[in-house]
Protein backbone atom coordinates (compact mmCIF):
# COMPACT_ATOMS: atom_id res chain seq x y z
CA UNK A 1 0.00 0.00 0.00
CA UNK A 2 1.29 3.43 -0.85
CA UNK A 3 1.52 6.13 1.81
CA UNK A 4 -1.12 8.83 2.06
CA UNK A 5 0.27 12.21 3.03
CA UNK A 6 -1.33 15.46 4.12
CA UNK A 7 -0.51 18.44 6.32
CA UNK A 8 -2.12 19.63 9.50
CA UNK A 9 -3.13 23.30 9.74
CA UNK A 10 0.02 23.93 11.80
CA UNK A 11 2.20 22.58 8.96
CA UNK A 12 3.14 19.21 10.47
CA UNK A 13 3.25 16.30 8.04
CA UNK A 14 0.91 13.34 8.48
CA UNK A 15 1.39 9.98 6.82
CA UNK A 16 -1.00 7.05 6.78
CA UNK A 17 0.62 3.74 6.00
CA UNK A 18 0.42 0.09 6.89
CA UNK A 19 1.73 -0.86 10.35
CA UNK A 20 4.84 -3.03 10.36
CA UNK A 21 6.06 -5.37 13.08
CA UNK A 22 9.00 -3.06 13.82
CA UNK A 23 6.44 -0.37 14.79
CA UNK A 24 5.18 -2.45 17.73
CA UNK A 25 7.25 -0.78 20.51
CA UNK A 26 5.82 2.60 19.52
CA UNK A 27 2.34 1.13 19.00
CA UNK A 28 2.37 -0.36 22.49
CA UNK A 29 3.03 3.06 24.04
CA UNK A 30 0.33 4.82 22.00
CA UNK A 31 -2.25 2.08 22.56
CA UNK A 32 -1.56 1.93 26.31
CA UNK A 33 -1.91 5.70 26.58
CA UNK A 34 -5.40 5.62 25.05
CA UNK A 35 -6.41 2.59 27.15
CA UNK A 36 -5.24 4.43 30.29
CA UNK A 37 -7.73 7.25 29.58
CA UNK A 38 -10.45 4.68 30.30
CA UNK A 39 -12.96 6.28 27.93
CA UNK A 40 -12.77 4.60 24.54
CA UNK A 41 -11.92 0.90 24.71
CA UNK A 42 -13.75 -2.02 26.27
CA UNK A 43 -10.44 -3.21 27.68
CA UNK A 44 -9.16 -1.89 30.99
CA UNK A 45 -5.61 -3.10 30.44
CA UNK A 46 -3.13 -2.25 27.72
CA UNK A 47 -0.42 -4.35 26.18
CA UNK A 48 1.87 -5.23 29.11
CA UNK A 49 5.00 -6.00 27.10
CA UNK A 50 6.43 -6.25 23.62
CA UNK A 51 6.01 -10.03 23.47
CA UNK A 52 2.24 -9.67 24.06
CA UNK A 53 2.09 -6.97 21.38
CA UNK A 54 3.92 -9.24 18.90
CA UNK A 55 1.62 -12.17 19.65
CA UNK A 56 -1.45 -9.95 19.20
CA UNK A 57 -0.10 -8.53 15.94
CA UNK A 58 0.93 -11.87 14.44
CA UNK A 59 -2.30 -13.68 15.31
CA UNK A 60 -4.51 -10.86 14.03
CA UNK A 61 -2.51 -10.31 10.83
CA UNK A 62 -2.84 -14.04 10.16
CA UNK A 63 -6.63 -13.64 10.61
CA UNK A 64 -6.70 -10.82 8.02
CA UNK A 65 -6.18 -7.70 10.14
CA UNK A 66 -5.40 -4.53 8.22
CA UNK A 67 -3.80 -1.80 10.35
CA UNK A 68 -3.45 1.75 9.02
CA UNK A 69 -0.95 3.68 11.13
CA UNK A 70 -1.15 7.47 11.54
CA UNK A 71 2.15 9.30 11.97
CA UNK A 72 2.78 12.99 12.59
CA UNK A 73 6.32 14.01 11.63
CA UNK A 74 7.15 10.26 11.60
CA UNK A 75 5.88 9.72 15.20
CA UNK A 76 3.12 7.11 15.58
CA UNK A 77 0.02 8.85 17.01
CA UNK A 78 -2.75 6.33 16.41
CA UNK A 79 -4.36 4.19 13.80
CA UNK A 80 -7.35 2.39 12.42
CA UNK A 81 -7.93 -1.31 11.93
CA UNK A 82 -10.33 -3.61 10.24
CA UNK A 83 -10.47 -7.34 10.39
CA UNK A 84 -12.76 -9.78 8.62
CA UNK A 85 -15.38 -11.53 10.65
CA UNK A 86 -15.12 -15.30 11.07
CA UNK A 87 -16.73 -17.83 8.73
CA UNK A 88 -20.11 -16.71 7.47
CA UNK A 89 -19.32 -13.13 8.58
CA UNK A 90 -16.14 -12.91 6.47
CA UNK A 91 -17.78 -10.25 4.27
CA UNK A 92 -17.98 -7.96 7.33
CA UNK A 93 -15.01 -5.80 8.32
CA UNK A 94 -14.82 -5.09 12.07
CA UNK A 95 -13.49 -1.55 12.41
CA UNK A 96 -11.72 0.37 15.17
CA UNK A 97 -9.87 3.69 15.39
CA UNK A 98 -7.93 5.60 18.04
CA UNK A 99 -5.63 8.60 18.41
CA UNK A 100 -3.50 10.07 21.15
CA UNK A 101 -5.38 12.79 23.00
CA UNK A 102 -3.21 15.65 21.71
CA UNK A 103 -3.87 14.66 18.08
CA UNK A 104 -7.67 14.63 18.16
CA UNK A 105 -9.81 17.27 16.41
CA UNK A 106 -7.15 17.84 13.75
CA UNK A 107 -8.69 15.88 10.88
CA UNK A 108 -6.53 12.78 11.31
CA UNK A 109 -9.49 10.62 12.34
CA UNK A 110 -11.44 11.79 9.30
CA UNK A 111 -8.56 10.85 7.00
CA UNK A 112 -8.15 7.45 8.69
CA UNK A 113 -11.86 6.71 8.38
CA UNK A 114 -11.99 7.76 4.74
CA UNK A 115 -8.97 5.65 3.81
CA UNK A 116 -10.16 2.57 5.71
CA UNK A 117 -13.49 2.71 3.90
CA UNK A 118 -11.68 2.92 0.53
CA UNK A 119 -9.44 -0.03 1.38
CA UNK A 120 -12.36 -2.11 2.69
CA UNK A 121 -14.16 -1.50 -0.62
CA UNK A 122 -11.04 -2.49 -2.58
CA UNK A 123 -10.85 -5.70 -0.56
CA UNK A 124 -14.51 -6.34 -1.44
CA UNK A 125 -15.99 -6.17 2.03
CA UNK A 126 -19.74 -5.61 1.97
CA UNK A 127 -20.25 -4.19 5.48
CA UNK A 128 -18.15 -2.32 8.02
CA UNK A 129 -19.27 -2.83 11.61
CA UNK A 130 -18.11 -1.10 14.78
CA UNK A 131 -19.09 -0.43 18.35
CA UNK A 132 -18.69 2.93 20.06
CA UNK A 133 -19.63 4.19 23.51
CA UNK A 134 -22.60 6.58 23.57
CA UNK A 135 -20.45 8.95 25.63
CA UNK A 136 -18.02 9.34 22.71
CA UNK A 137 -19.94 12.01 20.83
CA UNK A 138 -16.95 13.02 18.69
CA UNK A 139 -16.63 9.50 17.28
CA UNK A 140 -20.38 9.15 16.76
CA UNK A 141 -20.40 12.37 14.68
CA UNK A 142 -17.41 11.16 12.66
CA UNK A 143 -19.01 7.81 11.84
CA UNK A 144 -22.35 9.41 10.97
CA UNK A 145 -20.54 11.83 8.64
CA UNK A 146 -19.33 8.80 6.66
CA UNK A 147 -22.78 7.21 6.50
CA UNK A 148 -22.57 4.75 9.37
CA UNK A 149 -25.94 4.20 11.00
CA UNK A 150 -26.88 2.88 14.39
CA UNK A 151 -28.28 -0.63 14.17
CA UNK A 152 -28.41 -1.49 17.84
CA UNK A 153 -27.68 -0.34 21.32
CA UNK A 154 -26.95 -2.16 24.54
CA UNK A 155 -28.30 0.05 27.32
CA UNK A 156 -25.62 0.51 30.01
CA UNK A 157 -23.43 -1.96 28.09
CA UNK A 158 -20.30 -0.16 29.28
CA UNK A 159 -19.41 0.39 32.93
CA UNK A 160 -16.48 2.73 33.50
CA UNK A 161 -14.05 2.33 36.37
CA UNK A 162 -15.75 5.24 38.22
CA UNK A 163 -19.04 3.28 38.20
CA UNK A 164 -20.78 5.40 35.52
CA UNK A 165 -22.45 3.76 32.54
CA UNK A 166 -22.74 4.41 28.81
CA UNK A 167 -24.62 2.58 26.10
CA UNK A 168 -22.65 0.37 23.74
CA UNK A 169 -23.73 1.57 20.28
CA UNK A 170 -23.45 -0.82 17.32
CA UNK A 171 -23.06 0.88 13.94
CA UNK A 172 -22.62 -0.29 10.37
CA UNK A 173 -21.85 1.03 6.93
CA UNK A 174 -23.25 -0.87 3.96
CA UNK A 175 -20.57 -0.78 1.26
CA UNK A 176 -22.93 -2.15 -1.39
CA UNK A 177 -24.94 1.10 -1.42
Amino acid sequence: MECDRFQLKDGRDVTLDELKEEDLPELKEVFNSVVAEGLYFHRNEGLPDLETAKNWYQSHVKAGLFYLAARVNSELVGGATFEPGPGKASHVAYFGIYLLKQFRNMGIGTQLCERVIEIAKQKRFEIIKLTVFSSNQRALRLYEKFGFREIGRIKNGVKFLDGKYADDVIMMLDLKD
